[in-house]
């Protein structure tokens, strides 16, 4: 256990550590409740494996005591059939609830699922409108916070006579994701894990370098970007022979004992200190007062 003021830096580096998850966690459209479920299933689940005693199967008490949850919860989130690569429930997004009902048919699409152009609102009550569309979802949300949502991620736009038009069938991040996510979900995690490793053995820490420089001209990330990678493949390239020559699988000669899995990597980051500014500057405009059509 942490002392009280170690536990405290601990859970602001978290929080630090946790914000660009959280980000895209909102940018493609998990929520909260979907996080708040994968959370307490690998609380309970770190509980029962990480934290075992010795010839003694945990109980809901010690779970509960370990974790912070209440014993039915545990109790109803043990009774769930999970494996680690179980695909996670995700509830639709106001966004994708919005989109799905638009393409469904009639009225606010042809019978193939075309969406139609549809007027903000109209005076007649029940014209096929922008603002019908969003009530008959059951959105908790002021229809116009769902329209400029909707403008920030591009997926509509909006007429200057006030007819909102769906550009994107889906509101996905363009290009193909799924090879890299797999590595969002073992990279960052072997990052953490090796930095964790050092804070509590210091005696024996494992590589965790780095160079950071603040004040690096815009003019130079272009040459920067490109003798990195040079730089970055050439280390790899080394690493990979390092490591070729002690697998046992290429090499039957190499040193004996218990299996392990070893990892050595690279990586280039860069941001601009005045990030906050230029995302505000990109921002779409969005319209002011929309006009009702007759």
């Amino acid at each position: 256990m942490l002392p009280p003021g170690l536990k405290e830096q601990f859970a602001a580096a978290i929080r630090r550590l946790l914000r660009p998850v959280v980000r895209q966690l909102v940018a493609y459209g998990v929520t909260y409740p979907a996080l708040d479920q994968m959370i307490r299933e690998l609380y309970v689940e770190s509980a029962e494996t990480d934290f075992a005693l010795p010839h003694k199967r945990a109980t809901d008490s010690r779970v509960a005591l370990l974790t912070g949850l209440h014993r039915k919860e545990i109790a109803r989130l043990r009774g769930r059939s999970r494996t680690s690569d179980a695909p996670v429930e995700v509830e639709d997004t106001v966004v994708t609830r919005v989109i799905g009902r638009w393409m469904g048919g009639p009225p606010y699409s042809d019978t193939r699922g075309r969406p139609r152009p549809l007027p903000y609102e109209s005076r007649r009550p029940r014209a096929a409108t922008f603002a019908r569309l969003v009530r008959d979802r059951g959105v908790d949300v002021p229809i116009r916070s769902v329209l400029d949502e909707l403008l920030r991620t591009g997926v509509v736009e909006i007429t200057d006579d006030g007819v909102v038009h769906l550009k994107q069938e889906a509101n996905v991040p363009a290009g193909d994701l799924e090879g890299k996510l797999s590595l969002l979900a073992s990279d960052p995690g072997e990052v953490f894990s090796t930095i964790v490793h050092n804070v509590e053995n210091p005696e024996r820490p494992w590589l965790q370098r780095k160079v950071v420089y603040d004040n690096v001209g815009s003019e130079a990330l272009e040459e920067l970007r490109g003798e990195a990678r040079a730089t970055g493949e050439e280390f790899i390239r080394r690493a990979n022979v390092l490591l070729a020559e002690r697998d046992r699988d290429r090499n039957p000669d190499a040193p004996g004992g218990s299996r392990s899995r070893v990892v050595l990597g690279v990586y280039y980051f860069e941001e601009s200190e005045s990030e906050p500014a230029k995302a505000e500057a990109k921002r779409p405009r969005l319209p002011g007062r929309i006009k009702r059509r007759r």
